[in-house]
C-alpha cells in the first residue's frame, strides 16, 4: 500500500483506503475496523500524499514527516497517543520536524499526525515507498525547474513561432454588436 492510495474523509475518524472509483466518488474502507463505504461528493477527501505541514521556511510533503517519525520510532522514542499532555506532543513534533511553523500548527494537528502513523504502521503502509516517492518528486521539481527559460519565464519546449488556430469551415461567428431591446 502506498501513501496516494490512503485519504482522510472530513468528518469521519481515522484514514482510509481507495479501493475502486464509482459514478459518485470513491468505495473506500477504513483502516480502522475495515468497513467499506462510498464516498458522496458532499464529503471532502483529502490525499495524504498532498497533504503538507507548515515550516518557517517551506511546506513539507507528509510523505517526508512520516519517515522522521519512523526514523524516530525505530530508535524507540515513544510516540504521544491522543491522551498526552500538550509538552510532550510539542516536544515529539521539534524532534520530527525541528522549523514547524508553532503559530499555524496546532497541537491537535500533531495528535492527529500521530494518531496517523500509528494507523499506517498497523496497516503495513510500505515506507520504503515513501522514500522513493520523495526523491521522484525532487527529481520531477527539478527537470520541470530546468525546462523553463529563466530570462523570459517560458517553457524551452514552445517555438517562437507558434501556429495560429482555425477554425473549421462553415462555423458561424457571432457578431458583438448589442441587440436592440423594445421599441
Amino acid at each position: 500500500m502506498e501513501l496516494k492510495d490512503i485519504i482522510s474523509v472530513t468528518g469521519m475518524p481515522g484514514l482510509h483506503k481507495i479501493l475502486a472509483k464509482n459514478k459518485n466518488g470513491f468505495v473506500l474502507e477504513s483502516l480502522i475496523d475495515g468497513k467499506r463505504f462510498g464516498s458522496t461528493s458532499r464529503q471532502r477527501l483529502s490525499n495524504l500524499s498532498e497533504i503538507a505541514m507548515f515550516t518557517d521556511d517551506e511546506e513539507v510533503k507528509m510523505g517526508k514527516i512520516l519517515l522522521s517519525i519512523k526514523a524516530l520510532d525505530d530508535t524507540n522514542q515513544v510516540i504521544p497517543t491522543a491522551k498526552s499532555n500538550d509538552l510532550e506532543v510539542k516536544a515529539f513534533m521539534a524532534l520530527v520536524l525541528p522549523k514547524y511553523d508553532r503559530d499555524r500548527v496546532y497541537t491537535s494537528d500533531m495528535r492527529k499526525l500521530f494518531a496517523w502513523y500509528t494507523l499506517l504502521k498497523a496497516s503495513e503502509l510500505d515506507f520504503a515507498s515513501l522514500d522513493k516517492a520523495d526523491s521522484g518528486t525532487e527529481t520531477l521539481e527539478t527537470e520541470s525547474a530546468k525546462s523553463v527559460d529563466t530570462k523570459n519565464k517560458k517553457p524551452l519546449s514552445m517555438s517562437k513561432n507558434t501556429a495560429v488556430r482555425k477554425t473549421s469551415v462553415g462555423v458561424k461567428t457571432k457578431t458583438t454588436t448589442p441587440r436592440k431591446m423594445g421599441s
